[in-house]
């Protein structure tokens, strides 16, 4: 339980983003007065000062300040010397030297982005992170590294283009750390039928708003999209045929086929037939016992058969997500993931660290678990980004999460032209995405006046499917106003 305090001035939260790296998982509450047990953060801004205070029971232990730079006083700033007045507390303190400094943002590379815009030379966009943020230079250069591939894929946006985003929530069994938008099968049977019926009817409607348009990716995610029958896909990608070209030339089609255990021939032959050239099969880890330990119920041979099937079927751009950092394991399990990785060779690899989400049975048990400390964490992700590079793969895009185990990030490497361009698109928010079912967001881009609009759908499936007519609704007022 932590608690903290702010004095002229009112950003609470980006006083306890920063927080949550020295001390992550742990109750936050704001306070008025330092409390009578445990540890207290006050964060009090003077004019271009910012002070930070350590209590203990009370008691005020320590204190750290950060002076901003007074020519550049933006909100920007304001908040750069507040979170870095707790930061330089906070290290002293714990002891602690998170790689990413004070860096709290989910899209590093987007920032790195903005300044090679404004005319920042690499050099100076490494000196804004490691002397304005204190970030290692290992991370500064994965930054720009990301940056520069993504500014090579977004220089082929154009204004016209667009993107579509099919959610389908269901999925096998819930794991461990999983805080998506997700319902087991076993509970939701009888509603999947339904569930497509009212996806087809959004779809509709946004084939004929997309008519305007230029598509330029598809992504079907979730949930597991492979964990419907090969005739519900089979159904569903007909129904999307009616309302969008999915053979269209140079259009990249992903599926998150995800959970190996849903995957058959039968529906990797589906996925071919219908333009699919980019899916996702998820280990998330080789060992077998850790697949058990969270909740997975297909094994590592699994895996590799459908893998194998894939190749087999003509699937030439598959993606693997692992995840590092996982409860018990240890860089030598992860090393033993990656060799089996070299071996497969996919196109790409996604590197995530595991996050402990509020939503996650993970959380919700986490005094039962032991997970990764920082240190582990950072042999790990050396590890992984070692073995993709001698696979022949470049990293390409990013993003940081809350609640990351060591305050770390996830990385997507590819080989040589086989970047997920969605990925990059719904990372940088420079293309519009329109998103159909529950717990979709589509989000619109308007160039003009560089503003961002989202447009929500409910995320319960029961709710989507008895209010489908709000949510079109919804969006024709977002997309028409």
């Amino acid at each position: 339980m932590i608690y903290f305090m702010t004095k002229g001035h009112t950003l609470e939260h980006d006083v306890q983003t920063i927080i949550q790296v020295f001390y992550p998982n742990m109750h936050y509450y704001v306070t008025q007065e330092p409390a009578p047990e445990g540890i207290t953060i006050e964060s009090i801004l003077e004019g271009e000062k910012a002070v930070a205070v350590f209590y203990e029971n009370g008691v005020k232990k320590q204190q750290a300040q950060m002076l901003g730079k007074k020519q550049q006083w933006t909100e920007k700033e304001k908040k750069r010397v507040i979170k870095g007045a707790i930061y330089k507390l906070l290290k002293q303190k714990t002891q602690i030297r998170p790689q990413w400094g004070f860096v709290t943002g989910v899209r590093p590379a987007k920032a790195i982005n903005e300044l090679l815009d404004k005319g920042y030379t690499e050099q100076q966009c490494l000196c804004y992170l490691i002397d304005g943020y204190d970030v290692t230079e290992q991370k500064a250069k994965l930054s720009l590294e990301v940056a520069k591939a993504e500014r090579e894929i977004l220089s082929k946006n154009r204004p016209e283009d667009i993107s579509l985003y099919v959610g389908i929530p269901f999925c096998p069994t819930r794991c461990l750390y999983c805080s998506f938008t997700a319902y087991p099968l076993t509970q939701y049977q009888n509603h999947v039928e339904q569930y497509l019926q009212a996806l087809a009817k959004e779809l509709a409607f946004l084939g004929e708003y997309a008519k305007a348009f230029q598509l330029k990716t598809i992504y079907v995610g979730g949930g597991t999209p492979t964990s419907l029958t090969q005739e519900q896909m089979k159904w569903l990608f007909e129904k999307m045929g009616d309302y969008f070209d999915l053979q269209k030339q140079g259009l990249e089609f992903t599926v998150e086929a995800g959970r190996p255990d849903t995957i058959t021939k039968q529906k990797l032959s589906v996925m071919k037939e219908y333009g699919v050239n980019r899916i996702s099969i998820n280990p998330q880890t080789m060992n077998q016992k850790t697949l058990q330990l969270i909740g997975r119920k297909h094994t590592v041979e699994d895996v590799k058969k459908v893998f194998w099937q894939a190749r087999e079927l003509g699937h030439d751009n598959i993606n693997m997500d692992l995840i590092l950092g996982l409860p018990q394991e240890t860089p030598k399990d992860v090393g033993y993931t990656m060799s089996e990785m070299e071996k497969l060779k996919p196109d790409n690899l996604t590197i995530h660290t595991l996050a402990v989400k509020r939503a996650s049975r993970l959380k919700e048990n986490f005094d039962f678990y032991t997970l990764t400390k920082a240190e582990e964490l950072e042999k790990m992700l050396l590890i992984a980004s070692e073995s993709a590079k001698a696979m022949g793969m470049k990293p390409y895009y990013m993003y940081r999460q809350k609640n990351m185990v060591g305050n770390f990030e996830n990385v997507g490497y590819c080989m040589p032209h086989k970047e997920g361009i969605y990925n990059v698109q719904i990372m940088e928010e420079k293309q519009t995405i329109l998103a159909a079912g529950a717990g979709a967001s589509t989000k619109t881009i308007d160039f003009s006046q560089n503003r961002i609009e989202r447009i929500f759908n409910v995320k319960s499936v029961e709710q989507y499917i008895s209010r489908i007519d709000e949510m079109i609704e919804r969006k024709r007022q977002g997309l028409f106003h």
